[in-house]
């Protein structure tokens, strides 16, 4: 068994999803600064470590409904078993549209890019939404002070297809913000959370997946943590 697994994987490409974690990076407003800082040197005490400050929404990271739902404390981080987002994803590409910061995705528009995939996603799955926005992840506060979203009808389009988790290369996923000012976020607040629809947000490199692909990352278990960091990779055919 372990060799035929060691066969699968040496048959695939691994494709990082994950932006860099440093000092200055992009972040939701609000959220802490990303503070690292050397705390032991060679020098001083034969080793090399940093400290490292963040919240638990940095960089690519996934939401547990604790994150927004108050009366779903008790689902943190740490009650999910470590496979909870893990497996096959299909990733919609929408940087065609043109969205800008505030707008919103529409349920037709959702459609029609669905009628030249090959894959839709379906109950299990991971649905992945690519607006094209990490080419503004080192521009200073835009990236996550503006960005498009997905109207109510498509947020409940997934919830319908019973899907495992959504995901996005935004900071918000399905809520539209401008100059810093949030919509209403109908994935995290009334469809997706609430359903344990767990939300992954500040993924890289979704361009490089044509369709479909196997989606792998793995939460810290952080007692009772709202939500946490993630190192996501996809998996392709090579």
């Amino acid at each position: 068994m372990i060799d035929s697994l060691t066969d699968i994987f040496a048959s695939l490409t691994i494709i990082d999803l994950s932006p860099t974690i440093e000092n200055g990076m992009p972040r939701w407003p609000g959220d802490p600064d990303v503070h690292i800082e050397r705390s032991s040197t060679y020098e001083k005490d034969g080793y090399f470590c940093q400290t490292v400050t963040m919240g638990e929404h940095t960089g690519s990271h996934v939401d547990a409904p604790a994150h927004m739902i108050a009366a779903m404390a008790d689902k943190s981080i740490d009650t999910y078993p470590p496979e909870m987002i893990i497996g096959p994803a299909v990733v919609y590409h929408l940087s065609s549209l043109g969205l800008k910061p505030g707008e919103r995705v529409s349920l037709a528009q959702i459609i029609a890019i669905e009628e030249s995939m090959e894959y839709v996603p379906g109950a299990g799955d991971i649905a992945l939404f690519d607006f094209g926005w990490m080419k503004y992840w080192s521009t200073g506060e835009y990236f996550a002070t503006n960005a498009p979203g997905l109207d109510e009808e498509v947020t409940q389009l997934f919830v319908k297809r019973r899907v495992r988790a959504v995901g996005s290369d935004t900071a918000s996923c399905d809520m539209p913000v401008k100059d810093g000012k949030p919509s209403y976020a109908y994935g995290h607040e009334k469809h997706w959370l609430p359903n344990e629809i767990f939300i992954i947000e500040m993924l890289a490199n979704l361009e490089l997946i044509e369709n479909r692909c196997f989606f792998i990352a793995l939460p810290l278990k952080i007692k009772g943590g709202s939500g946490s960091p993630i190192r996501p990779i996809a998996l392709i055919p090579r």
